[in-house]
């Protein structure tokens, strides 16, 4: 789960609450309005469009499960963010969107353990435990059997060339909507601090920056600019279920979902140089 503290006009506090699941959709989303311009440099991503777009629009469904009745931080009384789950409940999600990925395909299932296997290795300090030795392990052996079926399906399309191509397009659009959903102001939001931009430090030319315009206007959606441009439409406004919960302490799940207002994020993304 997305959480971030929130304030409006009335200077309550309250947690903007999105989905990891609802997250991972707009990634799709996002992906599904490009794919078709761009692929790799010997083949095609439109080849392997429908696989691809059902891994990351579902790259996160290890979490539904967890987010109908979301764990509470035991001193704050609040939900955990993605961000604050110990290895053992992470890696236990992170198995279930995969083995939710496999049934989708093989390719999928590459990507989506590819994901989370590239996340544990360099995001915190985590990947030196025991325990994500081992699963690490584990997982490397099954993408390679996973790889392996899948390219002796069709030796010329499924490359390890494709296959990574679709890894980073998992890669990018997963950051290009956690982004907005964990950093940047929704409408009406007061007293924000202007987010930090992403900058895209890999070889790939795809989309390098994306910031939030400097000028907040009031009552309108923030509009995130791109450098590069990666769409056909001039802009688009990218919309996100969300709740809005007010801050305190609660004593358990079915008390912190009762007290949920769903709210619609939207933010407009459109071209820096436009």
């Amino acid at each position: 789960m997305i959480r971030r503290e929130v304030r409006f006009a009335d200077g309550v506090p309250q947690w903007l609450l999105i989905s990891q699941v609802e997250h991972a959709r707009l990634s799709g989303e996002l992906a599904g309005r490009c794919i078709t311009r761009f692929g790799g440099s010997r083949n095609s991503l439109t080849d392997v469009r429908h696989e691809l777009l059902q891994a990351i629009t579902h790259h996160d469904d290890g979490w539904r499960e967890w987010e109908i009745q979301p764990r509470l931080d035991s001193e704050w009384g609040r939900p955990l963010s993605f961000l604050e789950l110990p290895l053992d409940e992470s890696l236990e999600i992170w198995s279930r969107s995969i083995e939710s990925a496999l049934e989708i395909g093989e390719l999928a299932a590459w990507v989506v353990a590819g994901h989370f296997s590239a996340l544990l290795a360099t995001v915190g300090h985590h990947a030196t435990e025991a325990h994500a030795r081992s699963w690490l392990r584990d997982l490397a052996t099954r993408r390679s059997e996973w790889f392996t079926n899948w390219y002796s399906r069709n030796k010329l399309l499924h490359t390890a060339e494709l296959a990574g191509e679709a890894l980073k397009w998992l890669q990018l659009f997963d950051i290009l909507s956690l982004w907005p959903c964990s950093q940047y102001p929704v409408k009406g939001e007061q007293g924000s601090d202007c987010p930090h931009p992403f900058l895209n430090v890999e070889n790939w030319t795809l989309v390098r920056e994306i910031r939030p315009e400097f000028q907040l206007a009031d009552g309108k959606p923030c509009r995130i600019l791109f450098k590069p441009w990666p769409f056909d439409e001039p802009q688009i406004l990218l919309k996100a279920a969300a709740s809005l919960v007010p801050v305190r302490h609660y004593t358990s799940s079915p008390e912190l979902m009762a007290a949920r207002n769903p709210l619609t994020a939207e933010w407009v993304l459109t071209s820096a140089s436009g």
